[in-house]
C-alpha cells in the first residue's frame, strides 16, 4: 500500500492533545524499534508531540531536558531499565510528578507490584491495542488534570518560552498578549489592536526562518484568498503587511475556542446538523469563488460568543485558477482522520473533498468516533480510499443517506455543493433551524 510520500499534518489548538495553546508532549522509552515506531505513529496521528528513547538512559536525559507530560516506558532495556528509569525520575524533583505508564510483557502480581511501589502510574501489557493505549493515555491525562494540575510541566516549559517570545513579535500597531500556537510556517499571536482596543489573531511569518519563497508565497496567498470571501460563517480578516523580518495577517479571535471541544461535551443529532449546516453555507460561498479549503476539520470550526461557526485556516487552500496539483507530486495535504479519498490517494482535489471532510466531522458529531482509525497512516489513508464507513446503528438509522451520499468514495457522486447539502438538511430535517437559532442566540 505504498501510499505516502509526504504528508502535512495540521493538528492545532483544541484538538485533544493539545493543552490550552500548547501540544502535549509524551516521551516513549522502549529498545523494540518496531514497537518503539508503532506507538510514535499512534500518539503522533491524535496530534500529540512525541520524544523516542532506545533506552531508560537517553528517556532520562529527555525526560529531564523536556519535562513530558506523560511517560511511556519498557520494563526490560539495556544500559538502563525502566524501573531504574522511573526511581531516578521520581528521586529528581524537576520530574518527580511525571506520569509514568509501564509498557510491558511482565504482567506477574509481582512485577506490577514492584512498578506500582516505585510510583508507576499505570500498566499496559503487550502486545496491546491502539485503542488500550490510547485510553490508558487519555485517562492518565485527565487523571492529571482532574488533580488540578492546571499547567502539565511540559506545557508549563513551553509558557514561558511564549512570554519571551510575545514581547519580541514588533509589528506596530499591536500588542502582543501571548502566543496561541505555532504551525510548519508561522506563529500565531494574541494581540490587542492599539487604535480601538479589539483582540485579534496575529498570524506571523518570519522571514528570516524560511529562505524558501515558497512559505512566503503560501502566506501572501492564504491572505489573498481569504480577503475574497465575506460570510458570517468564515473567519473575518482585518489586515496584512510587511516588516523587514516578517509577514503578518491580522484576523478574527476566538476566545471560545472549536467545535472539537463542544463535540467533548456531547452533541445531539440535531445539534450536530446545525454545526454542519453553518459549515455547509460557508463551503458554498467559498466554492463558489473558486476556492478548495482542503483541511476542513473540527480544529478550524471555531466558536464565536453568539454561538455561530466559523471556518478559519486557508493556510493549504487553493483557487481553481491555480493548478491544485502544483502541490509536490505525491505530497499529502490535509489532516489523515478527515481525508478525502482522493487527498489520500494524492490525486488533485476539488469542492467535493471538502464535502467528504465535512462528511467525516458529522459522522463523528453524531457517533461520537471517527469512521476510520487505524494504528498506522498507511492503514489509514487506505480505508479512506478503499474501506466503506461502518453503518450508523440503528437509533441513527435515519441520517445513513445523508452521510452516503457526503462520505462517497467517488467525488463525482458526492453532494455537488455545499448549498445542496444545506437543501438536503433543511428539507429532511426542519427542526434543524430552530436549533440553529438556539444555538446562535446565546
Amino acid at each position: 500500500m505504498g501510499l505516502v510520500k509526504r504528508l502535512c499534518l495540521r493538528p492545532g489548538p483544541g484538538s485533544p492533545a493539545w493543552y490550552g495553546d500548547t501540544r502535549m508532549l509524551i516521551l516513549v522509552v522502549e529498545d523494540e524499534a518496531s514497537i518503539r515506531d508503532n506507538v510514535g505513529r499512534i500518539l503522533r496521528l491524535e496530534g500529540f508531540e512525541v520524544l523516542e528513547a532506545e533506552n531508560g538512559r537517553v528517556g532520562l536525559d529527555l525526560a529531564r531536558a523536556h519535562r513530558p507530560d506523560l511517560v511511556l516506558s519498557d520494563v526490560m532495556m539495556p544500559v538502563m531499565d525502566g524501573h531504574q528509569l522511573l526511581e531516578a525520575l521520581r528521586a529528581d524533583p524537576l520530574t518527580t510528578a511525571l506520569p509514568f505508564i509501564f509498557l510491558s510483557a511482565r504482567t506477574e502480581r509481582t512485577d506490577r507490584r514492584k512498578g506500582m511501589n516505585l510510583g508507576a502510574d499505570d500498566y499496559i501489557g503487550k502486545p496491546f491495542s491502539r485503542d488500550e493505549l490510547l485510553e490508558a493515555v487519555w485517562a492518565r491525562i485527565k487523571r492529571t488534570q482532574a488533580l488540578g494540575l492546571s499547567v502539565p510541566s511540559g506545557a508549563a516549559l513551553a509558557a514561558g518560552e511564549r512570554a519571551t517570545t510575545a514581547a519580541n513579535t514588533g509589528i506596530k500597531g499591536y500588542q502582543t498578549l501571548k502566543k496561541l500556537g505555532s504551525g510548519g510556517m508561522s506563529e500565531v499571536f494574541l494581540a490587542r489592536r492599539e487604535h480601538d482596543g479589539l483582540e485579534v489573531a496575529l498570524k506571523i511569518l518570519d522571514t528570516r526562518k524560511h529562505n524558501d519563497t515558497s512559505f512566503l508565497h503560501r502566506f501572501i496567498q492564504e491572505y489573498a484568498l481569504m480577503e475574497q470571501v465575506n460570510h458570517p460563517n468564515v473567519a473575518r480578516i482585518f489586515d496584512h503587511g510587511f516588516t523587514d523580518e516578517q509577514a503578518f495577517i491580522s484576523m478574527e479571535y476566538f476566545s471560545h475556542g472549536d467545535i472539537r471541544q463542544r463535540m467533548a461535551s456531547g452533541l445531539s443529532p440535531l445539534e450536530s446538523m446545525a454545526v454542519v449546516l453553518q459549515v455547509a453555507w460557508a463551503l458554498s460561498q467559498i466554492h463558489a469563488l473558486g476556492i478548495v479549503h482542503r483541511d476542513v476539520k473540527p480544529d478550524n470550526l471555531m466558536l464565536r460568543a453568539n454561538g455561530s461557526i466559523a471556518l478559519i485556516d486557508f493556510g493549504v487552500a487553493k483557487h481553481s485558477q491555480q493548478q491544485l496539483e502544483q502541490t509536490q507530486h505525491g505530497e499529502i495535504v490535509g489532516s489523515p482522520h478527515y481525508m478525502s479519498p482522493e487527498q489520500a490517494a494524492g490525486k488533485p482535489v476539488s469542492a467535493a473533498s471538502d464535502i467528504y471532510c465535512l462528511g467525516v466531522i458529522l459522522y463523528e458529531m453524531i457517533t461520537r468516533r471517527r469512521p476510520f482509525a487505524a494504528e498506522t497512516l498507511e492503514v489509514l489513508l487506505y480505508k479512506h480510499i478503499h474501506e466503506a464507513p461502518p453503518p450508523l446503528e440503528t437509533k441513527f438509522a435515519e441520517f445513513q443517506g445523508l452521510i452516503d451520499l457526503a462520505l462517497h468514495k467517488d467525488p463525482q457522486r458526492r453532494f455537488t455543493s455545499g448549498q445542496a447539502i444545506a437543501d438536503y438538511i433543511i428539507g429532511g430535517w426542519p427542526d434543524v433551524m430552530r436549533v440553529l437559532k438556539a444555538q446562535t442566540s446565546k
